[in-house]
């Protein structure tokens, strides 16, 4: 005897917000009816066995029915609609998805209609790199700054119980959102800035698409902005001191080595740790390096000086003449180890972590900030630092380099000094 028909509810596989998709999964008489309905949960909050989300209060996505209920009233909808239909003939799916959509539509006054797009889908076009600007591929830096954003609206959502779409996007949104941004989920001020600016992104190209009207984002309020943080550079007399220091552990050695690489050209570390034999170049009998960075997609042209000359010397039998590449994550703790070693003892770099050591606020983009603003201390035009740091505007490089208040005091003093010694001869 054949087993009873049974719909089964099952997930998706995860996307990059950290939600999957909810399927109805419906098999009866070598038939089958999958059936997707707008609905999302963590995987985590999925009781497998059950096939229901853990928590009972759990809500549908607009905020207006328990995720539950909703379930069992599809299960209900489906096998009613089967045993109807089975009076004339084993039912074709698209009937029983016919009984579904009604339920869907009657419930919801067609606001969660899965082919009606809505801010979350279009996150998702923006997450899997469809949505691009002027045809060019986004970094995966953006891509995942884009996945976060969408992750933060729908635990929003969930913790919120209120519905948030293209048309809910408004001041009260606004306010009621950064406040469980700062207050709730503790994030950084920065980081809630850039999860606004991506919000407006979202609604921006929702509003081209003609998906909304709503331009609501649009108002003077609707804007959180960035803190300037304190980050620390390195002197060219730091970076010399590093790279004279005898280091007996390899591993060490080959990421110092790797970090004065890196500050001697300027890259962010995602470019300089993947150089490649073809992006050495020799011009005129002088060596470059050319290579397009990942995050800008911008050309650089850098010269090599004969610090990265002795290091491409050093590992010459590397393909690339560089040390083996490890994750950021492992050369950020390695690199304050080899500063450690160096006695890169000095405190109150950085006026927020008075009593932190220099060592311990060395990271890989401290490379990137050391060349970018030894350079401009020393006077090199800014026009032409951001032709090999890949910065597009001005205003976004001197927002980048790192020139203390004391550091300017000292270039204004010497300035000083020489106009004043000047005028003594000119006597």
């Amino acid at each position: 005897m054949s087993r009873k028909p049974q719909v089964n509810f099952r997930l998706k596989p995860e996307g990059k917000d950290g939600f999957s998709n909810i399927v109805l999964d419906f098999a009866y008489q070598k038939r089958r009816l999958r059936y997707e309905f707008g609905q999302s949960v963590k995987p985590a909050d999925w009781n497998e066995n059950k096939q229901r989300v853990k928590n009972k209060f759990t809500t549908t996505n607009d905020g207006k029915f328990a995720l539950n209920d909703m379930l069992d009233n599809l299960e209900i909808t489906c096998i009613r609609a089967y045993s109807e239909a089975l009076k004339d003939g084993i039912p074709d799916p698209i009937i029983l998805k016919q009984s579904l959509d009604s339920l869907i539509d009657k419930n919801h006054n067609k606001a969660s209609d899965p082919n009606k797009p809505t801010i979350f889908t279009l996150a998702q076009r923006f997450i899997n790199g469809e949505i691009k600007f002027k045809g060019k591929d986004k970094s995966k830096e953006t891509l995942d700054n884009y996945a976060a954003v969408a992750k933060h609206l729908r635990e929003y959502q969930e913790y919120s119980k209120s519905r948030v779409d293209f048309d809910t996007i408004d001041l009260d949104f606004f306010y009621s959102y950064v406040n469980y941004l700062k207050n709730i989920r503790n994030l950084k001020v920065n980081t809630v800035a850039k999860d606004i600016a991506i919000i407006k992104v979202f609604m921006g190209e929702a509003v081209d698409l003609e998906y909304t009207d709503n331009m609501k984002f649009k108002h003077k309020k609707f804007s959180y902005n960035e803190e300037y943080t304190e980050h620390v550079y390195l002197t060219e007399d730091e970076l010399a001191k590093l790279y004279a220091l005898k280091i007996s552990n390899k591993k060490l050695e080959e990421v110092r080595d790797l970090f004065i690489f890196g500050a001697w050209v300027g890259l962010r570390f995602s470019d300089f740790s993947n150089i490649k034999p073809e992006n050495i170049i020799q011009i005129d009998g002088d060596y470059f390096i050319k290579t397009i960075t990942q995050k800008t997609k911008e050309l650089v042209i850098i010269p090599c000086n004969p610090v990265i000359m002795e290091i491409f010397e050093k590992y010459a039998d590397r393909p690339n003449m560089l040390p083996k590449t490890i994750s950021n994550q492992k050369f950020n703790d390695y690199i304050k180890d080899v500063c450690k070693l160096a006695e890169f003892t000095e405190v109150g770099r950085i006026s927020a972590r008075p009593k932190d050591i220099l060592a311990d606020l060395v990271s890989s983009h401290t490379a990137r900030r050391s060349f970018a603003t030894n350079y401009y201390l020393q006077g090199f035009p800014t026009i032409d630092l951001m032709k090999i740091t890949g910065h597009r505007t001005e205003r976004s490089f001197l927002k980048y380099i790192r020139v203390s208040k004391l550091d300017t005091a000292k270039r204004l003093s010497e300035h000083i000094k020489a106009n004043w010694s000047r005028k003594l001869l000119s006597i």
